[in-house]
């Protein structure tokens, strides 16, 4: 858990091409155990875990950063280590209820 925190605080999961192997390779440990400790301390499995991050993360970003705002879905996407602007766009709406774009137009609203 300790390990967990540090690689949130140090936004690691911004990383492209990130997984459950590689994680629990560098915290010395196993992709069964962490996607076990995943799936018991933050109640989802280890993508959705990584992919709520990387949305939060966003969310906040583009609320903050009007010059962020005005970069592509797809750049965005690859800016925050999604492989594509479809997998970013389909986990922005599941963890918002609103597509990405529709968020971006109505920040530059206000």
């Amino acid at each position: 858990m300790d390990k967990l925190q540090v690689f949130e605080e140090k936004q690691g999961y911004l990383k492209q091409g990130l997984n459950a192997k590689d994680l629990a390779k560098s915290f010395g440990s196993n992709a069964s155990y962490l996607s076990k400790v995943v799936n018991t301390f933050k109640e989802k499995n280890f993508t959705s875990y990584i992919n709520d991050l990387r949305i939060d993360f966003v969310v906040t970003k583009l609320k903050e950063d009007r010059i962020f705002r005005k970069y592509t879905v797809k750049a965005i996407a690859q800016d925050i280590g999604f492989n594509n602007a479809e997998a970013f766009a389909k986990a922005f709406y599941k963890k918002t209820g609103i597509y990405p774009s529709y968020f971006i137009k109505e920040l530059e609203k206000r």
